[in-house]
């Protein structure tokens, strides 16, 4: 029997694959990510400083009955839950900055288990479009979420935002800040792999991009405004309008909105 190439064991040890347990629990792990086969799915688990998920790489039961166990979705942060004290304060930053985008992260101290709000500077903003530079962080410190505006556009993700959210993280982005109440989406991003949160504070008044949203952007404007969102400059298909009725692109099967994942009221910090 032939060895496994050296580069292949590289890989594996990187990102292990393993199955899920029928009679006992999964085996603990380190910081990492591994690949979990159950009879439900296929599964990636992912462990941080801050971070505790496993999420589906897809749902629906696979046609060849597995013999091993069920794996469940969760989504636990070791600094407990999103101060939404800190979003806030990310908001009302944001709205210094318009009619032009804003960007800032929350930082995870693992000394102190504790999130920092950071805004970033921007080297370069308009209303459509921001570059910017991330803060200065610690050695034990790490961004745990990734927070953005479209300034006074809806909140929605764009093409330019997935290609953006690499890595490992919460993303978050802000629309409509002209307003008393914003509109906004959260997802956790997985590298490449984007799962929904759904239920938070700003959610109730999403309501996409309707036409009376954009009567204040017109011409080239708002031709570059959609062309750079990923939005075509009429509905065609390749946006959707989610049960939240946030618009995104379609890119990978949505999360079940009554899954633990999907529910961002168990992991953000709720007004009282």
């Amino acid at each position: 029997m032939g060895t496994m190439d050296p580069r292949d064991q590289a890989l594996l040890a990187a990102c292990p694959v393993i199955a899920a347990p029928r009679f006992g629990a999964l085996p603990g792990m380190g910081n990492g990510q591994r690949i979990i086969v159950a009879r439900n799915g296929w599964f990636v688990q992912t462990r941080l400083d801050w971070l505790d998920s496993i999420v589906a790489l897809g749902h629906g039961l696979p046609q060849m009955r597995l013999p091993y166990g069920e794996v469940a979705e969760h989504l636990r942060f070791r600094f407990g839950v999103l101060p939404i004290r800190l979003i806030e304060a990310f908001v009302a930053a944001s709205r210094d900055h318009l009619p032009n985008e804003a960007a800032g992260v929350l930082i995870y101290s693992r000394r102190t288990g504790q999130l920092r709000l950071a805004m970033c500077e921007p080297e370069q903003a308009s209303p459509v479009r921001i570059r910017y530079r991330r803060p200065a962080m610690a050695e034990d410190e790490t961004v745990a979420v990734d927070l953005h505006t479209h300034g006074r556009a809806p909140a929605f993700w764009s093409d330019e935002d997935d290609r953006d959210d690499q890595g490992i993280k919460v993303a978050g982005v802000f629309g409509q800040l002209d307003r008393p109440r914003p509109t906004a989406c959260f997802r956790l991003v997985v590298n490449g792999l984007y799962q929904p949160l759904y239920k938070h504070p700003w959610q109730e008044s999403q309501a996409g991009w309707p036409e009376q949203d954009m009567g204040a952007l017109t011409g080239p404007l708002l031709l570059a405004l959609k062309a750079y969102r990923g939005m075509p400059s009429t509905p065609a298909c390749g946006i959707k309008v989610s049960g939240s009725r946030a618009i995104q692109p379609i890119k990978t099967p949505l999360a079940d909105p009554a899954s633990n994942c999907g529910q961002v009221a168990a992991i953000l910090e709720m007004p009282s």
